[in-house]
């Protein structure tokens, strides 16, 4: 027989270290289990999902030899340190056929221990209760007004980068804080070495509407923003940062130094990536190289990179990566904005990173810079991390990107599992990514497609269905 004349087999499971375990013998079934599910009445979007259920918190029908085995503070329970909040929990049905399908997974907030007063005094006989309320992820994730980062933040931070610096800290800092393990930070000094000859605004620096504000690099000043960096073992390593800003005639450098001894044997090596505006407009980022010892240096420029765009105001990024050839030397690649400018071996050896300065306000000719500029997102990455490219897109705020495999990349950035119904990419596209709270990123961008969020029933994640896939459906 099918149901309902053969019923159906109901399982109630949580998550203890990591292992579902089964207490559906310790449900009560005087409050039948209801899950509330989707879109109710006239709202506009979809609520979390409920389930509420009543736990027996006498003596265990799944443990006989435990009393109170889901009092979270009981060292006598099995569960003692295993449960609390978000313990996730979930209900499957097995059919006639054998088929086990699953009815809800969420997450339970608390476990409020309630008793009845008028019940026979005796542990054994008294009616003592859990009542738990089982709700989707989407409760969880509404926990907090915080805005989320913006969109090169989120991406630096789930690249693996070793350090960055997103130069972010605000107008009442005084430094450039690393965020990843805490290393030093970028601090300002004049060009002669005095404190405020030369100091940034820090906060007050823009790269684009929908980037966080960052440092900004005065005009008529002349500075320099350092930090020494602990060199690790590494067989390759790439350094990002972001401009935006300038005019003609600028002229700034981003200095890398290895840790070389400086010795006539074993040089200090500089890598200097110069962005220059040029006196007539001509603007072009040059790569150069600087070995220096005890009595000798040399320097070689490496590549000259005309019509980058380095100073029509906009956000720029740069990156210059560099791995050991496994013969003694060097490869180095330079990009800019995504695309590869330049490429090539050199035989000095490869080393880590030791110190970081970024110069400002020297133009050609002589003088200062008549033009401020925004600097931001210096990233330290080992010989792992995203393409040039791809930082570059999260850079621009992922503009262009569908709506459909925004919602797709931003639940796989905040590891939430995504189901699909329809096609991602028959989606409109959409414009940058402004910060924002992950709910209201992935709402935005389902409002643009005309599409459906909704937690999704089979696993605790979320589920989208496409505006498109909405039409001609059966009846």
């Amino acid at each position: 027989m099918v149901f309902p004349l053969t019923p159906l087999v109901v399982t109630i499971e949580i998550l203890v270290g990591g292992v579902w375990t089964d207490i559906t013998a310790d449900v009560y079934l005087r409050n039948k289990i209801q899950i509330t599910w989707g879109r109710q009445d006239w709202a506009s979007k979809a609520n979390t999902t409920k389930c509420p259920l009543t736990l027996n918190n006498g003596r265990s029908r799944v443990n006989p030899a435990i009393v109170g085995r889901y009092s979270r503070r009981n060292p006598k329970s099995d569960l003692y340190k295993l449960i609390g909040r978000n313990t996730r929990l979930r209900i499957q049905v097995t059919t006639p056929a054998a088929v086990v399908t699953t009815a809800f997974d969420g997450f339970v907030s608390s476990w409020p221990v309630k008793w009845d007063v008028d019940a026979v005094s005796g542990a054994e006989e008294q009616d003592v209760w859990v009542s738990i309320q089982a709700n989707g992820i989407r409760r969880r994730l509404e926990q907090g007004s915080k805005a989320a980062p913006d969109a090169i933040r989120r991406h630096v931070g789930r690249g693996g980068a070793l350090l960055y610096w997103p130069l972010i800290d605000g107008e009442d800092a005084r430094h450039g804080s690393e965020v990843i393990v805490g290393a030093q930070p970028f601090r300002a000094v004049g060009e002669a070495g005095s404190f405020y000859q030369g100091q940034p605004n820090w906060g007050r620096g823009s790269l684009a509407p929908w980037l966080e504000p960052v440092v900004e690099l005065p005009d008529e000043t002349i500075g320099r923003l350092t930090a020494f960096v602990q060199p690790q073992t590494l067989t390759g390593w790439s350094i990002d940062h972001c401009v935006s800003g300038g005019g003609p005639g600028f002229g700034n450098t981003f200095e890398i130094w290895d840790n070389g001894p400086r010795t006539d044997a074993q040089n200090l090596v500089l890598w200097r990536i110069l962005s220059d505006g040029g006196a007539g407009g001509a603007d072009e980022v040059r790569l150069e190289v600087v070995a220096r010892g005890e009595t000798t240096s040399s320097n070689a420029f490496l590549v000259t990179v005309n019509g980058t765009g380095i100073a029509d105001g906009g956000v720029h990024h740069i990156r210059l990566s560099n791995a050991d050839d496994g013969a003694g030397g060097t490869n180095w690649w330079l990009y800019i904005d995504g695309v590869l400018q330049g490429s090539g071996n050199r035989p000095t050896p490869f080393r880590p990173v030791n110190r970081l300065v970024y110069r400002w306000g020297t133009i050609e000719g002589g003088g200062v810079e008549t033009t401020a500029m925004g600097l931001g997102h210096i990233t330290y990455w080992g010989a792992t991390l995203p393409t040039a490219a791809q930082t570059w897109q999260a850079v621009q705020g992922h503009t262009r990107e569908l709506a459909g495999r925004r919602i797709e990349r931003l639940c796989g950035e905040q590891g939430v599992a995504l189901t699909v119904t329809g096609n991602l990419d028959q989606t409109p596209q959409m414009g940058p990514q402004k910060p924002g709270t992950f709910l209201e990123l992935i709402d935005s961008a389902a409002e643009v497609d005309g599409g459906t969020v909704h937690e999704s029933r089979g696993t605790a994640g979320f589920a989208y269905r496409t505006r498109a896939s909405k039409y001609n459906q059966g009846v």
